[in-house]
């Protein structure tokens, strides 16, 4: 019986940690990918840096802290569609 709760609590722990993990690689695109826009240095890995995003945002439960992050995805999105389109599965 108890090993079943220490299972449960471990479960818990290691799905914590993922979303702390992909929570900090969202923001860490998000601001080179905004760092990129605002130099103009936009290379060609761009769409697939996009994609990557696209797949990962939707997993993050975003809190009011993180509006800063909001806003700076909300620029990106707008970047990829005026320059790419709506197509984000460019190759």
């Amino acid at each position: 019986m108890y090993m079943g709760n220490i299972k449960d609590i471990g479960d818990f722990i290691k799905d914590f940690l993922k979303g702390v993990e992909i929570k900090r690689e969202v923001k860490r695109l998000i601001d080179n990918m905004v760092f990129a826009i605002d130099s103009n240095t936009i290379s060609k890995y761009f769409p697939d840096k996009y994609r990557k995003l696209e797949e990962l945002a939707p997993k993050i439960k975003w809190k009011n802290k993180d509006k800063d992050f909001l806003e700076k995805y909300k620029k990106i999105k707008q970047y990829y569609e005026s320059q790419y389109g709506n197509v984000w599965w460019i190759s």
